[in-house]
Parts: C-alpha cells; sequence; structure tokens
C-alpha cells in the first residue's frame, strides 16, 4: 500500500499529462507535417478538440471509480475481464514502442553534439542506455517523477514558447500560405492525413487516469490534470507550429531533423540552436521518464486485477512498481534492437506509427466503458452528456484508425489475436472461473 506522502496532487498529475505530452512530438513533428503544410493546423484543432473529449471520457471514468487502479481497471469493470486483460495488454506493448521513440529523440538531439550518435548500432547502444537510466530514476518513486518532469517541462517549453511566441515576429503570411497544401491532392485528405500524425503529440492524456493510485483524490484532481495538461500541449503545440509554418517554408520544414532548432538558427544563430537542443533532450528524457511509470502502472494494475501474472506485481519502499519497470525496460530494450534501421527518422515512424493505432484502439475501449456504466449515474443531464461524449469520443477513435497504413493494421491484428491464447492460458492457471 501507498501512504499518503507517497501520492501527488493536481498540480504534480497535471504535469505528468502535459509532460508526457510535450515530448518528441512538438520537436519533431512539424518536419513530418511539412511534408503536409500548414493547412495541419486545421488539424491540429481538430485533434485537439478530440483528445479533450476522450480526455473528459478517461477522467470520468476515474471519477465513477475514485478507488479503482486507473483506466484498465475501468475496461476491466465495463467490459468484462477478457477485454480488461486485452486492453492492458494492447496498451502495455504500446507504452515500449512509444517509450522507444520518445528515447530515440534523446539521441537523435544528442546526435547534434556527438556525431557517432548517427551510426545505427552507436544510436541503438545509446537509447538503451538512456531507457535503463530513466528506469533507476523511476524506483525512486512517483513523487521524484513528477519532480523531474516538472522541471523538464519548464526547460522543454521556455525554448519551444520562445521560438513559437518570438518567432511571430518573423512571421510571413506569403510562406505560410504559399505551404498550405502541398500534398498535391484535396484539403479534405490533406487534414485527413495529418490527424494520425498529430495524434502521436496527445498521446499521454489519459495518463493522470492510468496513475489514479498514485494521485490523492482523484475524484477531483484527475480531471483537473487531464483537462489542465490536455489544454497546455495543445495551445503549445498550435502557437509555435503554427509559428514555424510561417518562419520556413514546407519544403525547408519537411527536410529537417531538428525544427525548432533550424528556426532558432535562423533568427538567432548557431549559440541558440544548440542551447534549444539541449533543452529538448532534457524534456525528452522527462517525457520518457512519465511514459514509464504510466506503463508500470499498468501492468501493476492488470497484476493486481489477476489479469497480468501476480510475480509482476510489486511496490518497492519508494511506492515505485519495480519488477514491472524493469520488466519493461527490458522489453524496450528487446524493441529498440528490433526495430534498428537505417536512419533514426525511419526508426522513429516505425515505433510511432505503432504506439498511436494501439493507444487509439484502448481510448476507444474507454469510451465504450464510460457508455456502459452511464447507467450508473444518477443524473439524467449528467447520464446523456457522458453517452454523448462517449459516442463522439468513439467515433474520434474509430476515425483515427480507419486512416492507419495497412500494415499498421495487420500489427495491430495479430497483437489482438495473441490475447486470446494468452488470455486462455493465463485463465487456465488460475484458480477459480474468470468473472
Amino acid at each position: 500500500m501507498r501512504t499518503r506522502d507517497q501520492k501527488i496532487g493536481p498540480v504534480a498529475a497535471g504535469a505528468i499529462v502535459a509532460g508526457n505530452m510535450i515530448g518528441s512530438g512538438v520537436f519533431l513533428l512539424p518536419a513530418s507535417l511539412g511534408a503536409i503544410g500548414s493547412i495541419t493546423v486545421v488539424g491540429w484543432v481538430a485533434v485537439l478538440a478530440g483528445c479533450l473529449l476522450l480526455g473528459w471520457v478517461c477522467s470520468t471514468l476515474a471519477m465513477l471509480r475514485p478507488g479503482g487502479l486507473g483506466l484498465i481497471a475501468h475496461v476491466h469493470d465495463a467490459l468484462g475481464r477478457y477485454l480488461g486483460f486485452q486492453s492492458a495488454f494492447v496498451y502495455w506493448i504500446s507504452t515500449w514502442f512509444g517509450n522507444v521513440a520518445i528515447a530515440l529523440a534523446v539521441t537523435g538531439y544528442l546526435g547534434t553534439f556527438v556525431a557517432a550518435m548517427k551510426v545505427p548500432p552507436v544510436l541503438a547502444g545509446a537509447t538503451i542506455a538512456i531507457i535503463w537510466l530513466m528506469t533507476l530514476v523511476n524506483l525512486s518513486g512517483a513523487r521524484l517523477i513528477a519532480r523531474f518532469e516538472g522541471v523538464a517541462l519548464v526547460l522543454g517549453l521556455a525554448p519551444v514558447m520562445l521560438v513559437g511566441g518570438l518567432g511571430w515576429a518573423w512571421f510571413d503570411p506569403d510562406i505560410f500560405a504559399a505551404s498550405w497544401n502541398v500534398t498535391g491532392g484535396s484539403d479534405l485528405s490533406a487534414v485527413s492525413s495529418s490527424l494520425g500524425l498529430i495524434i502521436w503529440a496527445f498521446l499521454g492524456l489519459e495518463s493522470a487516469a492510468v496513475v489514479a493510485a498514485v494521485v490523492r483524490r482523484p475524484e477531483r484532481d484527475v480531471p483537473l490534470a487531464t483537462a489542465g495538461g490536455i489544454g497546455l500541449a495543445g495551445v503549445t503545440y498550435i502557437v509555435a507550429c503554427t509559428a514555424l509554418s510561417g518562419v520556413m517554408p514546407a519544403s525547408e520544414l519537411a527536410a529537417s531533423t531538428a525544427p525548432f532548432a533550424d528556426v532558432a538558427v535562423r533568427i538567432w544563430g548557431p549559440v541558440a540552436g544548440s542551447i534549444l537542443a539541449v533543452c529538448a533532450m532534457v524534456k525528452a528524457a522527462g517525457t520518457l521518464a512519465g511514459w514509464m511509470l504510466v506503463g508500470a502502472e499498468t501492468a501493476e494494475a492488470a497484476a493486481e486485477l489477476g489479469l497480468f501474472p501476480r510475480f509482476l506485481s510489486k511496490i518497492n519502499r519508494n511506492g515505485a512498481p519495480s519488477r514491472n519497470l524493469i520488466v519493461t525496460a527490458v522489453l524496450m530494450s528487446v524493441v529498440c534492437v528490433a526495430t534498428l534501421s537505417g536512419t533514426l527518422g525511419e526508426q522513429f515512424s516505425m515505433v510511432v506509427n505503432m504506439a498511436v493505432i494501439l493507444n487509439v484502439l484502448v481510448y476507444v475501449y474507454a469510451c465504450l466503458s464510460l457508455l456502459r456504466l452511464s447507467g450508473t449515474i444518477a443524473s439524467t443531464g449528467a447520464r446523456r452528456r457522458a453517452q454523448a461524449v462517449s459516442l463522439t469520443g468513439l467515433a474520434f477513435g474509430i476515425l483515427i484508425i480507419a486512416l492507419s497504413e495497412m500494415w499498421m493494421l495487420a500489427v495491430a491484428a495479430v497483437i489482438l489475436a495473441l490475447t486470446v491464447p494468452l488470455y486462455l492460458l493465463g485463465r487456465a492457471g488460475r484458480s477459480g472461473p474468470a468473472s
């Protein structure tokens, strides 16, 4: 059991939410979106609205089950043991891929100063070292992670807001207009193609609900942390990325490996670019630490529910899920080696794409869970509101999945298929029938 002193309040939880989102996405995505054009500002607004809905769903679930074990437990309670296991398994795997992507961002920016980081084996070794360093930080407990994320958030936000804020002084409406849609297709198809990329930057919106077990008053603090974290991240993204689209043409953004640093160099010189690269490394490391906590807490909750092997469940004297952290770090290291590619960009895209589709699948389950549990809400108005938001969030999640590439859907289908024999194997090893 965790004591009150080992738990965190709304500000710390909000720092984890915002910190988990404002990571590698805000620093790297403008380059990917440059291939689409400045029209992606429409995608940013649409995804922000959709993610606020999904965040509302996750926090409402936490309020309905304030003593629960987080998002996976809510799916388990609402949709049954099998889908609870499936969502836990899928979400856990998604954190392996997502965390590797964030770790790659750390070593990628390190490559700005160390040329050897551009050699794939060296890059992989450094990435694995970062993973294990953040594992050691996590073993010190959620309070240290919250403090680390808070410091990293400030360091990460400072240069982004500096470029995104002061960069407006160099904003050229003609550059923005000329880069509006460079895909050659319709505006609708351009916006649609941006949604899957943009949602990567918002993964983590459920962080406060997932780590509800380490929040003092989840019924109050989780909704505050979720809305505040998503709002802060969303405004930061829109302001900063729109500024970049008016400073650098889309073709130059698409060719950049560090768009914020490149804009800083253009405006203030190479020293500014180097400083921003250091801040990006610290921020990505803080994001990785927070996401490792989220992944470990997911497995911890699943173990306590009997969905994962109970030998994984162990809380150390600092209140950290020590065994799950170590097992997750091992599996992340395996993913890092297995996805090793010719360039960092190729490996980053591969792990990001898988993290997105698996995360969104769990968001869909969360919407279905709230729809199922909405019948327990006493107030008619609140019940109808919960149902309406659930259905809208469900439609948004299904749209994102439908826009995914076929290879991603195929891999996700294989992962889902694996949950059947794994669940049956686990049920056969339990004493007593499954509920």
